[in-house]
Parts: structure tokens; sequence; C-alpha cells
């Protein structure tokens, strides 16, 4: 009888056990920010000469998706272009490499009112979500490029950049 009872207090004890593992691990929040990194241009000027940034990150999560976002922050200027094409690309420890096409767009092309352009020149920060969903395959150091396509000139009134 004291046997059966014992094992019954252990099947009972394990199964609570695996119950509170398992919400613990259900609960974790993803949200952390794995890599952040800001680059701030000298006199507001994205310079043609350094239209090309570079970044690295230690990668150690081979198995979660991460979000890979980019924030461009910028002030209100009647002369700069109405969009900025830019390309990123992500190349692995291993040399493998990806790459996604992007922009960011200063004027709105179907409204051209004044209250469009009044409130485009209130927001100074855009986001762009490079990749949603990014999945990386070992471990390591990893080399993140974003290129600024655009003819050979400078970028004014760009204040940072944080990928």
């Amino acid at each position: 009888m004291k046997r059966l009872h014992c094992k019954k207090l252990i099947n009972i004890f394990s199964i609570s056990l695996i119950c509170c593992l398992l919400a613990i691990s259900c609960n974790h929040k993803k949200n952390d920010v794995a890599f952040e990194q800001t680059v701030t241009f000298e006199n507001s000027n994205w310079d043609f000469t350094h239209r090309t940034l570079e970044f690295d990150a230690n990668i150690t999560d081979t198995i979660s998706p991460y979000r890979i976002e980019v924030e461009l922050k910028y002030g209100p200027d009647d002369e700069r272009v109405d969009e900025m094409p830019v390309s990123f690309s992500v190349t692995a420890p291993d040399g493998a490499k990806s790459s996604v096409p992007s922009a960011f767009l200063f004027k709105d092309e179907e409204n051209d009112s004044e209250i469009a352009a009044t409130s485009a020149k209130a927001s100074q920060s855009q986001y762009r979500v490079l990749y949603e969903k990014k999945y990386f395959n070992c471990s390591g150091v990893y080399h993140f490029r974003l290129n600024r396509h655009s003819e050979k000139f400078d970028n004014y009134n760009i204040q940072s950049l944080t990928l």
C-alpha cells in the first residue's frame, strides 16, 4: 500500500513539474533586442561617399526568428529627394548571403495637398521592416550591410539611421 501511494505522489509531482516548466517556457517573451546600432550623420548629411553602412552582430540563437527593421530619422526639408531606395544584405559566417530591397518615401504621390505636406514634415522618422521573420542557421558574427541607392549627391537633413 505504501509503495502505491509513493508512486502516485512521484507521478503527481513529475506531472506538476512538467506543467510548470511548460507554462514558464510558453510565457517567455522574445521581445528582447538582440542587436541595435545607430549611425548619426554629421551635419545631418548622409553624404554619397558614406552611402553604404555596415554592421556586425554576434548571433547565437539559431532557433528563434528575428525581426529586422531599420528606422530613419530626419528633419523637415523641401529639397530632399521624394524617395530613397535602399538594399539590405546579410552575410552569414559561412558566407551565405541574402538581400532585400526597400525604400524610404518622403512625399505622398497620391495626395499633394498642403495638409499632406504638413503632416509629412511633422513625422520625422520612418520604420521599414526588412525581414519579418529571419532565421539564422549558424552561430557566429553576421555582417549586415545597408546600401543607399541614389544619384551621386548627398542627402541633407538625414539625422540618423538605426538598425
